[in-house]
């Protein structure tokens, strides 16, 4: 068992709210349900960011160096990479996320949908940073002679608060980085993207109890736990949360707890930002020339920015 994972349990069986790492969402299961997700007629993130992506791609090349090394953080099933790479055209594509057999069938299908691309993969949990010397020990020493760039769409940053999103980025070696992030928008329709009428991220926030339950020894009941989504206007964020449907006694290595109906799991935060709130957190963070690509509807932004070499 990993660190990692001992503060998972510690934050199950001992926080007076119990919090379960947004991690445990992606096994195999959760990597196709988020893909599903993303088509999601209430879930407009997904859409609205390949849009920009489709229209301003050229733009957002010229402000890039000549020579990168691009690094997908979080890369998932590699679609959306797929779809810029060929106008990006890095010297090396680096594709990273959690360990598991749908992000290994991922690359490889990238790999070969795009022959003439260099592209590695790096299983990692990069949430705890990623150095130049883990990244070279994959993809070789030609690291050192291109210019990284962080590729970190999806609004992921949003999983984490403002303070722990500019620690993470200042974790990360690289020179520039372009990333997506979910603007603020009417609550009713944050929920919703949260909360769809089909139930999928009801069975995505589940499965993270069943991962869990693989990989910490734990004995959730999930059919015990049905799924709600809140936006905390304090907070500017979505939470989602997994509520206990009766009395709920659950073992694992770490100890027991007995949930109360009613009670919760805090299993995921999303940040919702401003255009002007998120500038001064890449400020904050040690970036210049920062470069926004808006949706029309104002719903999302994707950012490009260098870092600052003194920062």
């Amino acid at each position: 068992m990993t660190e990692d994972d001992k503060k998972a349990l510690e934050g199950l069986f001992v926080n007076s709210q119990a919090f379960l790492p947004p991690r445990f969402f992606y096994n195999s299961l959760g990597g196709l349900l988020f893909e599903a997700i993303t088509r999601l007629e209430e879930y407009t993130p997904t859409k609205d960011e390949l849009s920009i992506f489709q229209n301003r791609i050229r733009e957002i090349k010229k402000i890039l160096p000549s020579d990168i090394c691009l690094i997908d953080l979080g890369a998932g099933n590699c679609s959306k990479a797929e779809k810029i790479l060929p106008e990006v055209c890095p010297e090396v594509f680096l594709a990273v996320d959690l360990p598991s057999k749908f992000f290994r069938n991922s690359v490889t299908r990238l790999k070969n949908s795009l022959r003439n691309q260099k592209i590695y993969a790096l299983e990692k949990d990069f949430t705890s940073g990623l150095f130049l010397s883990e990244i070279a020990r994959i993809v070789g020493d030609a690291i050192y002679h291109l210019d990284k760039v962080l590729f970190f769409p999806g609004s992921t940053i949003g999983n984490y608060s403002p303070i722990d999103a500019k620690n993470f980025l200042m974790s990360i070696d690289h020179d520039s980085i372009i990333i997506g992030v979910d603007l603020i928008k009417p609550e009713r329709e944050m929920i919703s993207a949260y909360d769809d009428s089909l139930g999928v991220t009801a069975a995505f926030n589940k499965n993270a109890l069943l991962h869990a339950n693989a990989l910490l020894g734990t004995d959730f009941e999930v059919g015990n736990w049905s799924h709600k989504a809140i936006y905390n206007s304090s907070k500017s964020r979505i939470e989602m949360h997994l509520v206990a449907k009766s009395t709920h006694p659950v073992s694992s290595p770490f100890g027991k707890r007995v949930f109360s109906k009613g009670e919760s799991i805090h299993t995921e935060n999303s940040h919702k930002y401003s255009l002007e709130s998120f500038k001064n957190l890449l400020l904050g963070s040690g970036y210049v020339d920062i470069y926004d690509f808006l949706h029309p509807s104002n719903r999302y932004g994707v950012f490009v920015a260098k870092r600052n070499k003194q920062s």
